[in-house]
This record gives structure tokens, sequence and C-alpha cells, in this order.
């Protein structure tokens, strides 16, 4: 007796974890590397800064006292001979002095000390006492002579005056440290993007080989799951020797009718297995009952019919597809709702019991019994065709009608057969 091993109906944990966790993955590693190297650039810009502050307060020092900006207005040649040398030496292309007041003191030559100009968030920050800087973008980004500029606000601050006296504003051409900078930038994001995913690739090999053994477990359960099958039907073949092999014909039948329904695979095996469970309750019945020679009188019909709920309360506490054990607690309902053991009707009687019910009828038709002979498998065909929309579902009816003349083929032919994958 062959038993299928039902496969896997969803995805595998390994392809689960290779399809979330990768994308997963790369926009984590994404948003770290860029993360990571826009900090790499700030730190590299705030070095950029510092070395310019220190620069300009060098060289401008020299020339400028304290006097100077506090004076309004204030000498333009003085600020022209202080500032002037400046523009052009570390990359400064233009340089603003403002007072305490929020006053343009000098601009190299653009803004006078009387054009308006309001203060910046930054100038004001920087007004209080804090070096500031920010980078500003190409004036024309598709022009090769226009690169990003830095802009740097130094505080100038004197010995005699608890706050700083004046901001220079100075901004400087990026020329040479933008490729650099650059180059440094993409080189962290790569980076930080290749560990990520040498991160994930370790992960996986991990998973997978996790998932192989849970696979390889799992298919160790279905075979001992199929193991628990085989003795209960062996057992119940060793009551009633009468019905012997009567679960194994039945679960054929019913494959082939589930095929003519064009169910999918699951769907089909949990069919095979509804067929060959679907007697397994009768375990419960007394011996003398179930292997009476002669018809049943009202009180052992009654404890006959018992025997679906029997089965429902074996398979209860097993590892099994739900739809299997309904459809051995609901095989002997009717599509007129005169069945038992629920009296469900029509749709209600899950799919897999209607078909087991069709192929039941035909096995135990076409199969000799101590109280009558077997019926031919044409007249078997025609009694359960009269029993169409009373005791069996039309459309069943017609699956079976349709492959009913391949049921007396060898089991191997008409079989299911899963296999573990190796």
């Amino acid at each position: 007796m062959s038993i299928p091993l039902p496969r896997p109906s969803g995805p595998t944990l390994l392809r689960r974890f290779t399809l979330l966790s990768l994308g997963t993955t790369i926009a984590v590693g994404i948003l770290f590397g860029a993360i990571t190297a826009r900090l790499v650039e700030d730190f590299a810009l705030r070095r950029q800064s510092r070395a310019t502050a220190t620069r300009v307060l060098e060289m401008a020092g020299a020339r400028l006292s304290a006097k100077d900006f506090l004076h309004v207005p204030p000498s333009l040649p003085q600020f022209e001979r202080a500032m002037r040398p400046l523009v052009g030496k570390i990359d400064i292309i233009h340089v603003t002095v403002w007072n305490r007041l929020g006053q343009v003191l000098y601009s190299d030559g653009r803004v006078g000390f009387d054009t308006p100009v309001p203060p910046s968030a930054l100038l004001t920050s920087a007004l209080s006492g804090r070096l500031q800087w920010r980078l500003l973008p190409a004036t024309n980004p598709g022009a090769g002579s226009n690169p990003p500029r830095l802009e740097v606000l130094v505080p100038v601050v004197a010995s005699s005056v608890p706050q700083p006296v004046a901001v220079y504003q100075v901004v400087s051409d990026l020329s040479d440290l933008a490729p650099a900078l650059s180059r440094l930038t993409w080189s962290v994001l790569v980076s930080v993007i290749l560990g990520v995913l040498m991160l994930y690739a370790a992960l996986f090999t991990i998973v997978r080989k996790s998932s192989g053994d849970l696979e390889r477990q799992e298919w160790a359960l279905h075979r001992s799951f199929i193991g628990i099958i085989r003795s209960l039907i062996n057992a119940l073949d060793a009551r009633d020797m009468a019905t012997a092999h009567h679960s194994s014909r039945v679960a054929d039948n019913a494959v082939l009718i589930a095929q003519a329904m064009g169910l999918d695979e699951v769907a089909v095996s949990e069919v095979q297995v509804a067929g060959f469970l679907h007697d397994v309750g009768k375990i419960g019945i007394r011996d003398d009952v179930l292997t009476k020679q002669g018809p049943h009188n009202a009180e052992e019909r009654a404890m006959m019919r018992r025997h679906t709920m029997f089965g429902y309360d074996i398979l209860e506490p097993v590892p099994m597809s739900e739809s299997i054990k309904r459809a051995v607690r609901h095989s002997h309902e009717r599509w007129d709702g005169r069945g038992y053991p629920d009296g469900l009707a029509g749709e209600n009687i899950p799919l897999a019991a209607r078909i087991v019910a069709v192929a039941d009828a035909f096995e135990a038709l076409t199969t000799d019994r101590p109280y009558r002979t077997a019926r031919t498998p044409t007249t078997a065909v025609e009694e359960i065709q009269r029993g169409t929309g009373a005791q069996f579902d039309p459309t069943v009816v017609q699956a079976f009608l349709r492959v009913w003349r391949k049921f007396h083929r060898t089991s191997s032919e008409v079989r299911v057969r899963l296999h573990a994958p190796a």
C-alpha cells in the first residue's frame, strides 16, 4: 500500500529567507552606506573648514585689530589691504566681513557698507562665537568650471571684547578636494554595501544548512505519520478481512476523481489520505457488530454510524491537515442533508468528503460482502447516477463518470506518488 507524502504547500524556509532578507539586506546596506558616506564627507569638510578658518585668521589678524571692526563707517582701504591678499589663496574665491551688528564691513568689491543684507541663521550662529560651514552646490552642475564651493563663517574674537567683534564669510573653491571627496564617499558606500552583503552571505549559509536540517526532519515526521496511517489501516484490515484493502481501493478511486476535477497536487494528496483513513474509526466498533455476517439492526446501524466521529477523534491530535480530518468525519454526509454525523448538505460538506463518498460507494457496491454479492461496475455506476443530487454531489458524479472505467487498473497506474527530495 503506497501512501503519499504531501509536498509543502508554501515556500520553503530557505526560499522565504532569500526573498525577504535579500531585499532588506540591500536596502539596509544602501541606507547605512549612504549614512556612513555622508558622515565621512561631513568629517572631511569640517576639517577643511577648520583649516580655512585657521589660515584666514592668521593672514588677516596681522593687518586688522579689534578697533577696525568696531569703527563705523569702516575704513575700506584698511580692509582692502587686509582682505584682498586672501582672495586666490588656499582656493578662496570670495570674502565678506560682517560686524557684530550684522552689517557688511567689506565684501571684496561686491557689497558695500550701506547695502542691506539680512543675516542668515549661519551668520547669527557665527556671531555667537561658533565656527559654521556649509557646502554650496555648483552654480551650473553641467559645467566643469563650476565645482561645489565651501562657505565658512569664522568668528573674529578680540581679547578685550567678550563677544566676537566680526565674522569672516569665506567661500572656497573645492575643485581640488571634490574629486578626492567623491572617490572617498563612493569607496565608503561600496565598502559598507559589500560588508553587509558578505554578512548576508554568511547568514544565508547558516540558514541554508538549518533549512536543510528542518526539511529532513519534516520528511522524517511525514514518514512517521505515514507509518502510523499504515498501522491503523493494517489493524482495521486485520479485524475485518471481508473489507481488506477497501481503504486502499477507495483512495485510488478518489484520486482519479479529484484529478478529473482539476484539483491541485496538494488537494489530490489530501483526498488520497482521506480515502485511506475514511473508515479508520471502525477500530472503535465492537467486533460482533463490525464483522456481523448479515444486515445490521437499528441499534447496530446507529453504532456503525458513529465510526466517522471515532475516526475524527482518533485523528484530531495528529499533526495533519484539518481538511483530511474533516473529510473523514463527513465522508458519509449526503448532498440532500440526510447523511451523518452532522447532517451537512450541499457545498457545506467538504469537497474531499464528497469525493470520498462517491469513491467509497462504488468500491462497496462492486465488492462482495457477507450479506450480498457484488454488483457489476455498470450496475454500480447506474446506482450512483440515481443518487445524484440526493446522496452525491452532481459535480463529483460528473467527474466520476469520466474516469470510473480506469478504476480496475493496477494501483501503480492510478496512484499519486509524491516522494521526498534526495
